[in-house]
């Protein structure tokens, strides 16, 4: 499987598909309106994909902000839990107060899970999330 970067360009605040990272002179080109526009490695974030889609059939990256339905250990009763994808320890994790890991969202070739933003854009949904 070929490994999938997206990128979040510093400067304009924009999220952007790669086109090419190059390890030996650390630039990155990045696909913005029908053309490759390079980068050094400190003006962007590099976030790789999971392989894996949402609910709605939507690419999960490192980054991304995703809700899923939890059970507290102790009773059946359901909420909704909220949190960041990220690398940790050799596999992605959903973080938030805890840490989930992505396999156990599992449900046949999709995660149980649905993308609400990504850390970048909308770092808003979970402050509210900390406040309740």
């Amino acid at each position: 499987m070929q490994q999938k970067f997206r990128a979040w360009d510093k400067k304009l605040k924009e999220m952007f598909e790669v086109s090419f990272i190059d390890f030996d002179t650390k630039l990155i080109g990045l696909n913005i309106d029908l053309e490759i526009i390079i980068f050094d490695f400190d003006d962007v974030i590099l976030m790789q994909s999971t392989g894996l889609f949402d609910k709605n059939g939507q690419e999960i990256f490192e980054g991304d902000i995703v809700q899923f339905e939890d059970c507290y250990t102790e009773s059946d009763f359901l909420y909704i839990n909220k949190g960041i994808v990220e690398w940790s320890q050799g596999s992605f994790t959903v973080t938030n107060r805890d840490s989930v890991e992505m396999e156990d969202l599992l449900n046949g070739e999709r995660l149980d899970v649905t993308i609400i933003g990504n850390i970048h854009q909308n770092q808003d949904i979970l402050e509210v999330a900390d406040d309740q």
